[in-house]
């Protein structure tokens, strides 16, 4: 039997590596988030739905991390991934299988659960850990394990500070010893939501000053004489409204 000519040789190999074992690519281009990862904590206040994910990575190489709070404002930091980092962090993922879409564990009343979501060039992938532990093993071990991995990717760049935030009103109640005049130009009813959801986005320069000094026990007097509590969030490059914030 005759040896496959050299070209021939060639192809085939190209074949054999182009097959059903291929790792997914990721997106290179594009607004939307390629890699996401949310820790819902058990038993959280209200307030937790507007934190920022634990972790979101754009195409260009952009991360944000949640970071620790600043009195009512929610803050994050950046990362930047090279080409290569957003690689081998693609190829981490398939290793932890989560190029599809997984369910681990029972549902369990106010247990905290680890949500991956990821982006191929094709598809959308969700994979889910209930009550998510370090000692985890098996497959859930190993997507408890990439999210670890994942916040420490890339090379810090500073803290995250968009030009947009959101305002939420996330409670209501009198009593409070630090009680303050309302601090945005748009008034409480004007508040897109007003009075179940409010929630208004603007500009953070102007906000992130009126409430530097506040704190999560600080009451802001609305025109229709409540006092309420207020949360700012920034907003992430592909948020265009209070509805993409809890996505």
């Amino acid at each position: 039997m005759t040896s496959p000519i050299p070209g021939l040789l060639v192809l085939l190999v190209t074949l054999a590596g182009c097959g059903g074992g291929a790792e997914p690519v990721p997106p290179r281009t594009g607004t939307d988030p390629i890699l996401v990862i949310r820790r819902y904590p058990g038993l959280a206040p209200a307030a937790s739905r507007y934190a920022l994910p634990a972790f979101t990575l754009l195409a260009g190489g952009t991360a944000v991390l949640a970071a620790a709070d600043q009195g009512i404002v929610v803050t994050g930091d950046r990362r930047t991934l090279t080409a290569d980092e957003v690689t081998r962090l693609y190829d981490q993922a398939a290793g932890a299988d989560l190029f599809a879409s997984h369910r681990y564990g029972d549902d369990v009343p106010d247990a905290s659960v680890l949500v991956v979501r990821i982006m191929s060039a094709t598809a959308r992938y969700e994979t889910s850990v209930i009550a998510p532990s370090i000692s985890d093993g098996g497959d859930r071990g190993r997507v408890v394990d990439f999210a670890a991995a994942a916040t420490r990717a890339g090379t810090a760049a500073g803290t995250y500070l968009p030009e947009r935030v959101a305002v939420v009103i996330v409670a209501d109640g009198d009593g409070a010893s630090d009680v303050r005049p309302w601090p945005l130009t748009t008034p409480a009813t004007g508040m897109p939501g007003y009075p179940s959801r409010p929630c208004l986005i603007t500009g953070a320069g102007e906000v992130r000053a009126a409430v530097r000094t506040a704190t999560t026990g600080t009451r802001w007097t609305t025109d229709d004489g409540h006092q309420v509590a207020l949360r700012v969030r920034p907003l992430l490059a592909y948020e265009r409204s209070c509805a993409d914030l809890e996505v």
